[in-house]
C-alpha cells in the first residue's frame, strides 16, 4: 500500500484529514505544511499519494505534482476550483463529499502504479497539442492545458484523444 502524505497549512485540518483516513483503515505516514517538505519526503519513498491544499505558502498543488517522482499522485483540495483531473493531479472541491474523497484516496493508494500517470506517448501527444494551441491561438501553456481539459470534459473524450484530434486538425 502506498504512503499518504498530508500537506495542509492549517494543522487542525491536516489532523482531521488524517483522522478521517485512518478511521477508514488508511495509514498517513507524514503531515507537513509546505510543498518543499512534500518533495523532500517523497524523495525517500518509492510511491505515494499526496493530499494537500490547492495552494500552500510556498507552492501550488500543480507545482508539487509536476515535481514529484514517478508513482505519486496528488489530491488537491480547493475552495474555489472545479473537480478536474490532469496528469497525476486530481482537484476536489470543498466542502468534501466524505465518501467520494475516501473512495478516490483508496483507489489511488491501492493501485500498483501512479493511477493518473500517463504513458510517455500519451504525454507526448498532449504536449504537442499544447504547443500547437499555444502557437495558433497565442496562448500560454496553462491556457492550452485548460482548453484541452474543457474539450475533454465537454466531449466526454480522454484528454489524449482530444490532443490527437487537435494535432490531426492542425497538421492536415
Amino acid at each position: 500500500m502506498k504512503s499518504i502524505i498530508i500537506a495542509y497549512p492549517i494543522k487542525d485540518v491536516a489532523l482531521q484529514l488524517r483522522l478521517m483516513l485512518e478511521k477508514d483503515g488508511l495509514y498517513v505516514s507524514h503531515i507537513c505544511a509546505l510543498g518543499s517538505s512534500v518533495l523532500s519526503i517523497a524523495q525517500d519513498l518509492y510511491e505515494g499519494v499526496v493530499i494537500c491544499a490547492s495552494q500552500l505558502s510556498d507552492m501550488s498543488a500543480g507545482i508539487i505534482a509536476e515535481n514529484l517522482p514517478p508513482f505519486f499522485d496528488v489530491v488537491a483540495l480547493s475552495k474555489n476550483g472545479r473537480e478536474s483531473y490532469m496528469g497525476n493531479l486530481i482537484n476536489l472541491t470543498l466542502p468534501l463529499n466524505r465518501n467520494e474523497f475516501l473512495h478516490t484516496v483508496e483507489i489511488l493508494v491501492c493501485s500498483k502504479s501512479g493511477f493518473t500517470m500517463r504513458k510517455n506517448d500519451e504525454q507526448e501527444f498532449i504536449s504537442n497539442a499544447k504547443v500547437i494551441l499555444m502557437n495558433k491561438r497565442n496562448i500560454t501553456e496553462s491556457q492550452a492545458h485548460k482548453y484541452l481539459q474543457k474539450q475533454s470534459m465537454r466531449t466526454g473524450k480522454k484528454l489524449v484523444d482530444v490532443a490527437k484530434e487537435i494535432i490531426n486538425d492542425f497538421t492536415e
